[in-house]
């Protein structure tokens, strides 16, 4: 899912739940405007499509898009076989290229944004959160209307939810997270204290929704089912109201086929594989990467340490699947300096690479823990002249300085995959790191040398602490970022 998983991450039950609902009520429709707002949250249409058979197809193909997390370009070629097998002419868009490609993209993209905002309502309704955040999606080509609206903090009742919960319109990849008070609100990219702008509640003429707000978008995408998806995920369903209850259970158990049902390899479920080419392959199918080309030069057991690790990371995290992983030579686009490196990720291509000292410990720990020790611990020391008391307590604790915390294979993936979960969640996590300071009061010394570079190596030797699971070792992490990878992981 090459141009959305980065904002909706991998497929989550509620998201796929509350997709399945609407699967339950099929509606043929001329116009879009046929349903309005909140009758998108219990139904289903393609706009010009009336047969019954046809929508029943077309929201297959959707369901297996959110369910699995599937591209737009599978998509469109299940769309296409789909209109050909069903005989559907006249719709919006056909005969030519270009508006194939937009009708497909908006059906696709359409249903994704809202399955996805309408699972997370879900959650925050369950969850009971006292205050709810709205966060920008981060557009390249932002509304400036929405982003005046990123870091407001209010309580789930406030009217502003009502109409304002996005998606806010077509294309809008807008969000909103929960807190349980104002200091993790504002960890959490909140602004506690900001006001709403004069006039938000103010409508447009030309759309009859509040300004900022496309036509038939002033409504909250799954609060009106909100308990109806909970239920459904939790094991519940049986208290749901006729006929909800057996049209669920139908969407359920027949309309979703098992291909449509199944989930990715489990990391867990690694199997006994003896070469690259079985390597890739399973990794692949733990969907760490759309493609995965390993050269016979990359030794077997690293690889299958490294990238047994990836499905981990991926799984655990909730991430997007790389679009290319391989030998450094061997991507499929120019990079310079970085071909050089053991291992490196590109963030704008949503790339990996590795050469073979990446994956062979004694090489890593040459690089970087043998050279220079004397040089590296002046150094750390003389940083810690400008660091806060607090960084100064917990820097006694250290028993021995490093230029890295990697140690091993699996400490060279969970670097590099940090920088992959940086990446996703970029605003988020670089908003976290200026509200807390860490980079001034000097919690880059708390973990390595390497960490000390810039904010990107911050984020992804810490994270690379974090993943080797020596707890005793966490109070070098800033807590404000410890809890956040908790939180990414569901431990919270």
């Amino acid at each position: 899912m090459a141009d959305l998983i980065g904002t909706f991450k991998k497929p989550f039950k509620e998201a796929i739940a509350a997709f399945r609902l609407r699967m339950t009520n099929l509606q043929p429709t001329k116009v879009w405007t046929d349903l309005w707002q909140e009758q998108h949250d219990r139904a289903f249409m393609v706009a010009g499509a009336t047969k019954a058979d046809l929508l029943a197809d077309l929201a297959k193909a959707v369901e297996k898009a959110i369910a699995e997390g599937t591209s737009l370009g599978e998509f469109r070629r299940d769309f296409r076989k789909i209109i050909e097998e069903r005989g559907w002419h006249g719709w919006t868009g056909e005969g030519t290229k270009g508006g194939e490609a937009w009708r497909t993209r908006v059906i696709y993209r359409t249903n994704m944004r809202v399955s996805y905002a309408a699972g997370r309502m879900a959650q925050l309704v369950e969850g009971g959160f006292p205050l709810w955040v709205y966060r920008h999606g981060g557009s390249v080509e932002p509304r400036i209307i929405h982003l005046g609206w990123d870091g407001l903090v209010l309580p789930p009742d406030h009217p502003f939810w009502a109409t304002h919960a996005p998606p806010n319109g077509w294309g809008c990849s807008c969000y909103i997270v929960g807190a349980r008070s104002f200091r993790g609100a504002q960890r959490l990219g909140g602004q506690p204290g900001k006001e709403l702008p004069e006039g938000w509640q103010k409508l447009d003429p030309k759309t009859g929704a509040p300004v900022g707000i496309d036509k038939g978008w002033a409504y909250a995408p799954g609060r009106s089912v909100a308990d109806d998806i909970r239920a459904s995920v939790t094991g519940k369903a049986d208290r749901l109201p006729e006929p909800i209850r057996g049209a669920l259970d139908a969407a359920l158990t027949k309309v979703v086929s098992e291909a449509t049902s199944a989930g990715p390899l489990s990391w867990t479920a690694w199997p006994k594989t003896k070469t690259l080419a079985e390597i890739a392959e399973a990794a692949k199918a733990s969907g760490v990467a759309a493609t995965i080309n390993l050269r016979r030069s990359l030794p077997v057991d690293g690889m299958r340490s490294y990238l047994r690790t990836a499905a981990e990371i991926i799984q655990r995290f909730n991430l997007p699947p790389l679009v290319h992983f391989s030998h450094a030579d061997d991507l499929p686009f120019p990079v310079r300096d970085a071909r050089n490196a053991a291992a490196f990720y590109v963030p704008a291509k949503q790339a990996m690479a590795v050469r073979p000292m990446g994956v062979v410990q004694s090489k890593v720990t040459a690089a970087f823990d043998v050279a220079a020790p004397a040089k590296r611990i002046e150094a750390w020391k003389i940083g810690l002249q400008t660091a806060s008391a607090e960084v100064k307590k917990r820097a006694r604790q250290i028993p021995e300085f490093r230029w890295t915390v990697i140690r091993d294979v699996r400490g060279v993936a969970s670097h590099e995959f940090g920088h992959h979960l940086h990446n996703s969640a970029l605003r988020e996590i670089d908003e976290l790191i200026d509200q807390n300071n860490m980079l001034a009061d000097g919690w880059p010394l708390l973990i390595s040398g390497y960490g000390r570079t810039n904010r990107k190596e911050f984020v992804a030797e810490s994270f690379a602490l974090y993943m080797s699971g020596q707890e005793d070792q966490f109070f070098r992490l800033h807590p404000a970022l410890l809890e956040w990878f908790k939180r990414k992981e569901g431990k919270l």
